[in-house]
């Protein structure tokens, strides 16, 4: 950092423009109510802006006067000018509303101001120390040293299980150690959620590098196409395009996603952990790293779906330019229809490629093709009653399950899905399941719990086989059919 380049971020960063603003504790206690402690990565602006009516309506009558200015035009301000917000269209026409990277910065900043519990120097040393040996024994290509840090990984294995085994104790943490490598994870995940935003950014301005060239006087689609492949294969094979990818696909493996619920879950359930739950994010952490993971996704598509415009609109340009000049060539022929000129009227460089459609031989049909096979058997009578079953079709009245629904919410304000089955047990099998499912993405009044799951046992339509299935925690709200 040299004294130009300091000069112009205290002039042109947003995040130091956002801490120079008057209202900067507006704005930011107002990004993080709505943002970071209801675990968002994006709201609806309509949300929003109500949000912040109301805030600014609280804020008015404490101080007369303090804010004058609108909830429109104040997100307008943040969005437009301060470049603090980013407001698109989402799924359903319904406009969407998240922070930008600089913000995050700023939000993240005013956290580590606030007061730790502890700061914990014993599991950041251990993790410094573990990843620098981690290091060293994943980059090196000798067999024999790779053989060494395993074989030392072993014998410290084996000395603790005979430990283990001779004194029939298990040396665990203390509480200390506990609460340090917890608020150790929390912080890691907060700083991870804060990256997807830089992330996302880098994608969206070679975006945006890709519309203003296709702006550009005279530009050519290869070398806008040209510059854009290359721009993003630089991206993508970034140390931060690499890694990007690596935990994309990492995090998408049922079994590794199941696993890291199921950590969660283990270290909420600690009892020397009971004091920091309510700060921890890390029980919405799954979701929130999709849906950040997505948004960087719908970024890199977003430059596709610019690259296919770009083509589609030049390849309409040239139609055009083809078709002006075939009328201009008309109207100079209809000109000297009368009154030809003496000389060449039009010159081809070559002999003219004349294509009469008569010219065209008549579609014949191909040979026909003979396939050698067996003569298919007649089967057995359960082979016959199984296919029958395959080919049964049955109906499941949506209207019907949602009266059902209905009836148990008059007695309760809300029921789940296993008690629902167990006042109206599904008779139409794995069918019937995915209708209740279907009902309860229908209405925000009605939860999905993915990070909680239940034990569901279906008898099938034969009456004799069971199957167990394993379904998100489902609570219906109040329901009008």
């Amino acid at each position: 950092m040299d004294f130009a380049q300091i000069k112009s971020d205290l002039e042109n960063s947003p995040s130091l423009k956002l801490l120079r603003q008057q209202h900067a504790p507006l704005i930011v206690s107002f990004f993080y109510e709505q943002f970071k402690q209801q675990q968002r990565v994006t709201v609806p602006y309509d949300e929003l802006l109500g949000n912040l009516d109301a805030m600014l309506d609280r804020l008015n009558e404490q101080q007369p006067g303090s804010f004058p200015r609108s909830a429109k035009e104040y997100l307008d301000a943040w969005s437009k000018e301060l470049r603090l917000l980013r407001i698109y269209a989402g799924t359903e026409n319904a406009w969407m509303v998240d922070l930008t990277s600089e913000t995050e910065r700023v939000i993240r900043w005013f956290e580590e101001l606030r007061q730790r519990p502890f700061v914990g120097t014993e599991s950041r040393f251990r993790s410094i120390f573990e990843t620098l040996r981690e290091i060293i024994a994943n980059s090196t290509e000798d067999p024999e040293q790779r053989m060494l840090f395993l074989r030392a990984q072993q014998a410290a294995l084996q000395r603790e299980i005979d430990a283990i085994e001779t004194t029939g104790r298990v040396q665990r943490y203390n509480e200390t150690q506990i609460r340090e490598r917890f608020l150790q994870v929390n912080e890691n995940a907060v700083r991870l959620l804060s990256d997807f935003a830089a992330v996302e950014q880098n994608f969206r301005d070679l975006a945006r590098k890709t519309q203003e060239a296709t702006l550009r006087p005279n530009v050519q689609r290869g070398v806008v196409l040209g510059d854009v492949l290359d721009a993003d294969e630089a991206l993508e094979s970034s140390d931060e395009g690499r890694s990007f990818r690596a935990f994309w696909q990492y995090l998408l493996i049922p079994a590794q996603k199941d696993e890291l619920a199921e950590l969660i879950r283990a270290i909420h359930a600690l009892p020397e952990l009971a004091a920091l739950r309510d700060s921890s994010i890390l029980p919405s952490l799954t979701r929130r790293l999709l849906d950040a993971g997505q948004k960087v996704i719908a970024s890199n598509q977003q430059l596709s779906e610019q690259l296919r415009r770009m083509l589609d609109e030049q390849t309409l340009a040239e139609n055009q330019r083809v078709r002006a000049l075939c009328a201009e060539i008309k109207q100079l022929a209809f000109e000297h229809s009368q009154h030809p000129p003496e000389g060449a009227f039009f010159v081809l460089e070559t002999a003219p490629d004349i294509s009469v459609i008569m010219d065209r031989p008549l579609w014949s049909p191909g040979l026909n093709t003979k396939v050698d096979a067996p003569d298919l058997l007649v089967g057995e009578e359960d082979d016959l009653s199984a296919l029958q079953a395959l080919y049964a079709q049955f109906y499941v009245d949506l209207d019907l399950l949602r009266e059902q629904l209905a009836r148990l919410l008059e007695k309760s304000p809300s029921v789940s899905l296993v008690e629902v089955l167990e006042h109206y047990p599904p008779g139409k099998g794995v069918a019937e399941l995915l209708a209740y499912l279907q009902i309860a993405d229908e209405s925000p009044q009605h939860q999905i719990d993915t990070e909680r799951y239940d034990e569901i046992a279906l008898t099938l339509t034969d009456g004799t086989s069971k199957l167990r299935l394993r379904l998100p925690h489902i609570v219906y709200g109040h329901y009008r059919p």
